[in-house]
């Protein structure tokens, strides 16, 4: 008789457990995991959320009841903060390295507190499509979280205030920018001048990236990528300089921790300089030099081909068309708001065709798509191809269930809207690029 085929080895991750297959034990992930893209997860205990509480035992698997709103949002803040820990970053992190918050430390700080309620609060109604409660707790909550920031934002500024400050003031750009944006609201725009504000009067931004705090990091790394996105948008020059890029190094900011040469903080800076160029161009009407544009494209493309060619750990294929993908949304910047290209010019379609061809392969996993939203945006927004926008709503849609994001929601009505005019209307071809996406620009934060 042939021996009993072995299904599971002792220390397997959950997700290896609950499949039974064998785990090869790899950390931070298994090989498995990251292959499927899933959250590898080797804790002793297995947590389950139901309705924001984390239950084991024979209660496991079952839902547990949640007092009433009101009450959670004043006496249960330590199941938002464990929410929002468990639940809310994973969805804001590339890896399975998510920071673990110091709940005591982060329930006598009220600043963050209550932003870290808010935002809970909000993604959570928000996935359990709770019309009331999106209508009305979140609304509270968010009023209490920015007059509390708005009160401290008048007083005292010490070092760690400033802070916490600015850790809430991301979080209220994540809450109206990103878990539920308004096309009628301008206050994302005005969350991502206060950040700035912040960050001009504070001079600790620097010593953050050297100290590699988990948490400001990762907030520091979201703030940067929506201020960028967002600069690109609608014209204003990104806070960040184009070299600070490479101080996200070594951290563990939202893409995951790369050594400070890593293609993908190459492209940001490439991105940054970009945006620059293009703030100048819109608000000053400064043409860029035909010299510096097409020094830049040589530099995304050496940049593709050196990434594609090296050997190193850090460029498996998955890595390497998630950077393609920020690279493609690079090129149809250049070509559309910087050389005045119309949408249906060759090298701006050829670009699209190139990036719709690696989305609908089978390169990145599900983990690497919920983080291309704003590349995505900006070369699907292109698509003149049927089957190119049948691939980002297949995209989308899968991103979208694991998000739980209202902004998926405006981004697939901006793009079908904007198919729609294009089929019908020829005149939209030759927008430029801030008329292009001026009903988006300035309610949308998205990386």
């Amino acid at each position: 008789m042939p021996p009993p085929r072995i299904r599971t080895v002792e220390g397997s991750c959950w997700p290896c457990k609950e499949r039974r297959v064998i785990c090869d034990l790899g950390t931070p992930a298994c090989e498995k995991c990251q292959k499927i893209g899933r959250q590898c997860d080797y804790g002793k205990v297995r947590l389950r959320w139901t309705d924001c509480v984390a239950s084991r035992g024979r209660l496991a698997g079952r839902k547990v009841p949640v007092p009433p709103k009101p009450l959670l949002l004043r006496q249960n803040s330590d199941g938002h903060m464990l929410y929002f820990e468990k639940e809310l970053l994973p969805r804001f992190n590339l890896t399975n390295t998510v920071p673990h918050l110091n709940l005591e430390i982060l329930s006598n700080d009220p600043i963050l507190m209550q932003s870290v309620i808010a935002v809970s609060n909000a993604h959570y109604s928000y996935r359990s499509a709770n019309v009331k409660e999106l209508s009305l707790e979140t609304i509270q909550g968010r009023s209490e979280a920015i007059k509390l920031f708005r009160a401290h934002l008048m007083g005292a500024h010490t070092d760690e205030i400033n802070k916490s400050l600015f850790i809430a003031n991301v979080l209220l750009c994540i809450l109206d920018g990103i878990i539920e944006p308004s096309k009628d609201s301008s206050a994302t725009h005005h969350h991502l001048a206060g950040g700035k504000a912040i960050l001009q009067q504070w001079a600790g931004m620097k010593s953050v990236l050297e100290s590699k705090e988990e948490v400001p990091v990762l907030m520091m790394s979201i703030f940067a990528t929506m201020d960028l996105t967002h600069s690109m948008l609608i014209g204003e020059k990104p806070f960040l300089e184009p070299d600070m890029w490479s101080n996200f190094g070594d951290c563990e900011p939202w893409w995951g921790n790369v050594k400070s040469g890593d293609p993908f903080l190459d492209t940001m800076s490439i991105l940054s300089q970009l945006a620059v160029y293009g703030s100048a161009s819109k608000q000053h009407q400064v043409a860029v030099d035909i010299g510096t544009l097409l020094s830049v494209q040589k530099e995304l493309e050496n940049q593709d081909s050196q990434q594609r060619s090296s050997e190193d750990a850090t460029t498996r294929p998955d890595w390497v068309a998630f950077c393609s993908v920020y690279r493609y949304a690079a090129s149809v910047y250049l070509y559309r708001a910087l050389s005045g290209l119309d949408v249906d010019h060759e090298l701006v379609q050829n670009v699209v065709k190139m990036c719709m061809d690696l989305l609908a392969g089978d390169k990145l996993t599900e983990s690497l798509h919920h983080c291309i939203l704003f590349p995505l945006l900006i070369v699907a927004s292109h698509c003149l191809e049927a089957d190119q926008r049948a691939t980002t709503l297949k995209s989308l849609y899968t991103t979208s269930k694991y998000l739980s994001f209202e902004s998926l929601r405006s981004l697939q009505e901006f793009l079908e809207d904007r198919w729609k005019i294009l089929d019908n209307k020829s005149a939209v071809l030759q927008w430029n690029w801030w008329e292009y996406f001026d009903e988006i620009a300035s309610v949308s934060c998205l990386f």
